[in-house]
């Protein structure tokens, strides 16, 4: 057992079953992410994990099941509370989502201007601030464009934990990057979770990224969890699906005739 195991859940899943129209994604997924860990969510090309990224965002209403953030289950409160909620919420996007017609000073002042009511010159300050904790301070008067790929994900990185949120959440943050600047994107988020305890989660499919962050992993497979646990653990599992995954094997699917049938006809 991990001691980060010995804490509190920060977050919570429980059956969590989720439709696309009438095609079923997730089928009965449960999660518990304890305060001050990093769990990476990987898996291979359509095996949910972005679509469960989504719904722990709340961007979803799920068919059915829980999803508690923070103790609040976000299938049942409010908007009013949902909005409050995401205030401890820090999100960086794959592709950085910087708004291109603004600084990057005001692209990190986003959540301020729209959670607070501080002056103009207090959020000036906290953007510079966030924006040294990723290393480009004095970046701030550049726009986007002037920036290189890995600039923009620590602008996005930035921009998120402007706030100082309880919960963190990267959507494939290595995501064309080249190794190094891969490697100081894993640096910086070691140190939120050490110097800012916050809780993380990264959905990711970079397997040395994974590994080298991870205080569990979470291995999905077309809908279902094949298993959560350690680095060690998901190395020397002796499932044939997580070897493929970890080792590129291609997969063997075995195609049913009658299922064949059913996807051609829309039956």
């Amino acid at each position: 057992m991990s001691a980060t195991e010995n804490r509190n859940p920060a977050i919570e899943v429980e059956d969590l079953v989720t439709h696309y129209g009438k095609v079923e994604i997730l089928h009965g997924v449960n999660m518990t992410v304890h305060e001050g860990e990093i769990m990476i969510i990987m898996g291979g090309s359509g095996s949910g994990k972005s679509t469960l990224l989504r719904y722990l965002l709340g961007l979803g209403v799920p068919t059915r099941g829980s999803i508690r953030l923070l103790g609040k289950d976000i299938t049942r409160i409010t908007s009013t509370e949902m909005h409050e909620l995401r205030q401890n919420m820090g999100v960086a996007f794959q592709g950085g989502a910087l708004l291109s017609s603004l600084t990057v000073g005001e692209n990190v002042q986003l959540p301020l201007n729209e959670h607070t009511r501080l002056d103009r010159k207090t959020k000036e300050i906290m953007a510079r601030m966030k924006l040294e904790v990723v290393n480009l301070g004095g970046f701030e008067n550049l726009m986007p464009a002037q920036l290189s790929g890995g600039m923009i994900k620590r602008a996005a990185v930035a921009r998120a934990i402007v706030m100082d949120p309880k919960l963190m959440f990267f959507d494939e943050p290595s995501a064309g990057l080249d190794p190094v600047v891969s490697a100081e994107l894993d640096e910086l988020i070691l140190r939120l979770r050490d110097a800012l305890q916050m809780t993380i989660v990264v959905v990711t499919h970079e397997l040395d990224s994974a590994f080298k962050i991870a205080d569990r992993i979470t291995v999905l497979d077309k809908g279902h969890i094949l298993m959560t646990g350690s680095v060690d653990e998901v190395r020397s599992s002796d499932s044939e699906r997580i070897q493929s995954l970890l080792n590129r094997r291609p997969g063997n699917d075995e195609i049913h005739a009658d299922e064949y049938l059913a996807r051609l006809t829309g039956m």
